[in-house]
């Protein structure tokens, strides 16, 4: 799944939990500013921290118990790499370009 943002912001491939980053072109304030305070910029370069409760929000009706159990799954895989900050309930992603 990803986050892309153009005009808005929308969640797409909510069911690929391999992978999670935010598609748009700009950099880590442009994306900050794009999340209107629900993301935050990371210390390592092209990331960001996004609050967890967004995500979740932008998976709208596809955010069933099945999706959740494996959302779970992925931020615990997540956790594991140091990519959640637990005391602001965010999880780290990485800017790409769109098509990358």
């Amino acid at each position: 799944m990803y986050i892309a943002i153009a005009d808005t912001i929308t969640l797409e491939d909510p069911g690929n939990f391999r992978e999670f980053h935010v598609s748009m072109d700009g950099d880590v304030a442009a994306a900050v500013a794009a999340f209107d305070g629900r993301a935050a910029a990371s210390e390592r370069d092209n990331h960001l921290w996004i609050d967890i409760a967004f995500v979740r929000e932008l998976a709208g009706d596809a955010a069933d118990a099945e999706w959740e159990s494996q959302f779970d799954g992925m931020l615990a895989y997540a956790n594991s790499k140091g990519w959640i900050d637990e005391p602001a309930n965010r999880v780290e992603a990485h800017i790409q370009p769109p098509d990358s």
